[in-house]
């Protein structure tokens, strides 16, 4: 896979989990709780900046506890151009 596919996609799954986040007006720490997660992983994950990346197995674990479809971290939507 080209790095600059590789990177897109990364950054679709943040933006994603960002307005995932946001859809269920969750603060970072209802977030956490209720996905199971520590604050700082889940910090690293919403981070545009960082370099942490959530597996398969995460993505589908946050699947499981919000209900939703795989299909949709990778959904384009409006704000997939905003800067973090």
């Amino acid at each position: 896979m080209k790095q600059d596919l590789a990177s897109y996609y990364i950054r679709l799954i943040k933006l994603n989990l960002k307005r995932l986040k946001k859809e269920k007006n969750w603060t970072i720490n209802k977030m956490a709780l209720t996905l199971g997660l520590s604050e700082g992983y889940l910090g690293h994950l919403l981070s545009l900046k960082s370099n942490k990346t959530p597996s398969i197995t995460i993505l589908a674990h946050i699947c499981e506890k919000t209900n939703i479809t795989i299909t949709y971290f990778f959904e384009e939507f409006s704000n997939t151009s905003k800067k973090d």
